[in-house]
């Protein structure tokens, strides 16, 4: 199993269900350990694994945003994740939320498998760029040359440029992650964040992107599954709110009609890291009552 976090509620305190986080790109496990606090305190067991090419999940750094199986190698790891989960704690709700690129692999595993969960929360999510048909065939081109773990400024400019645009007067890379600036200072001083994906990585990137947004695939449907898209009003990744509001459109239409979502003006990509994430998370335990039907004390 890939190198993995598990922290449970206070003791005496019997858990009311299991979260599984998969976390974003260029990132990995630790940085959402605050976050599983919270959740710990109010009786979720929390879980989270980092994903090929992240974390502690490499061999040498030169393993860094490379996935030896592609997308559906991420995805498969984190259906592993949870049949491991629910063996281990029987009987529990599971839940499951996507951050960023993680985001996108959580949908994309929900197209075949969305009767393993109870609810899903879908964070930091990249909407649809035209860009991912034409970006593989650029890569390809350019891995004929170069090789598969060859790292290309010119895609990692294509790609991060439009984020970091709106926050180029800020003076520090990285800024669209979160208002908080020691939240973005501690992420570029990490020497496992923010290191660019391999041709390989943006390739699988593209192809979940292609995945997701696809009309096909959609099989095994619990269309009844509640489904919750947060972004903050900030965030470049969601390109603007009308593509935002569409790509949370896109998943109903896809099989799954109790889709909500909830847009957090002046909050940037990462709402786990921003100041004010405890609104944050009051909504989702309000999602997990309400729509998930888990009482939290």
């Amino acid at each position: 199993m890939r190198p993995s976090t598990i922290t449970y509620p206070p003791e005496g305190v019997n858990p009311i269900g299991i979260i599984q986080f998969v976390h974003g790109m260029c990132e990995k496990r630790q940085r959402y350990e605050e976050t599983m606090n919270y959740f710990n305190q109010k009786g979720f067991i929390c879980a989270i694994a980092d994903m090929q090419g992240h974390g502690e999940n490499i061999l040498t750094t030169d393993d860094l945003g490379y996935f030896e199986n592609g997308y559906q190698g991420l995805i498969d790891d984190v259906y592993e994740f949870t049949m491991f989960l629910k063996r281990e704690y029987p009987g529990l709700p599971l839940i499951i939320i996507g951050h960023s690129m993680g985001s996108l692999i959580v949908r994309a595993y929900l197209k075949k498998h969305s009767r393993e969960v109870n609810a899903a929360v879908i964070s930091g999510s990249p909407s649809y760029n035209p860009f991912a048909k034409f970006g593989k065939i650029l890569i390809r081109f350019i891995a004929l040359f170069r090789g598969w773990r060859y790292r290309s400024p010119f895609i990692e400019h294509l790609v991060n440029d439009p984020f970091e645009k709106p926050f180029e007067k800020e003076g520090i890379v990285n800024a669209w992650l979160s208002t908080d600036r020691n939240v973005v200072e501690q992420y570029n001083r990490d020497p496992l964040c923010g290191v660019p994906f391999t041709l390989n990585g943006y390739y699988a990137l593209m192809n979940l992107m292609q995945q997701v947004y696809s009309k096909t695939g959609w099989t095994s449907k619990n269309s009844s599954l509640p489904v919750m898209f947060i972004s903050g009003g900030d965030d470049p990744c969601r390109i603007s709110d009308k593509a935002f509001k569409k790509a949370v459109t896109h998943f109903k239409h896809c099989g799954y009609p109790n889709t909500y979502y909830n847009l957090y003006p002046d909050m940037r990509h990462e709402l786990f890291n921003e100041k004010n994430r405890t609104e944050v998370f009051e909504d989702i335990l309000k999602f997990f009552e309400i729509k998930a039907g888990i009482e939290v004390d």
